[in-house]
């Protein structure tokens, strides 16, 4: 049971790293508030004797593109722009961002946390964002996720 829950928790440590680099990013590179519709593939990558007690299956379906859609109101982008105005960050106590750098549209960090290192690239326009984050584990899992959004409308109320 404990070798079922590493993929996924790999999967969502990845997934995690995205969504904090989106709402640490989104207002101080000007996202336009609305309907988001955000496509996230996934490669995971287990060492040799934990991919060998796990179900080809299983790994494969992990690795599917994951299409969902986020409503990000002008609260939000508000919320985000304070945490980042006080320099604070979502992160858990156990993590602490080692590297962080804004240039134009284009958004770096890493982050160090107890039991994985994740790294963040991304860009982001008005109305749309696109980004890699790569994370290594401790015992040896790499997960990259790649992160497509785009603006598809307004949000329902």
């Amino acid at each position: 049971m404990h070798t079922r829950r590493t993929p996924r928790a790999a999967r969502a440590l990845g997934l995690a790293a995205a969504g904090l680099s989106f709402a640490l990013y989104a207002q101080t590179v000007g996202l336009t508030p609305g309907l988001y519709e955000f496509t996230i593939t996934t490669d995971i990558q287990l060492p040799p004797d934990m991919a060998a007690k796990m179900p080809p299956q299983a790994l494969a379906m992990m690795q599917k593109p994951n299409v969902t859609q986020h409503c990000i109101s002008q609260g939000d982008v508000d919320h985000v722009s304070q945490e980042i105005s006080q320099g604070r960050n979502n992160q858990p106590e156990s993590c602490t961002v080692t590297e962080h750098s804004i240039s134009g549209s284009e958004v770096r960090f890493t982050t160090q946390c107890q039991h994985h290192t994740a790294h963040f690239e991304g860009s982001f326009a008005g109305d749309s964002f696109k980004g890699t984050v790569v994370s290594t584990g401790d015992k040896g899992q790499n997960v990259t996720a790649k992160i497509a959004a785009r603006r598809i409308g307004d949000c329902s109320k």
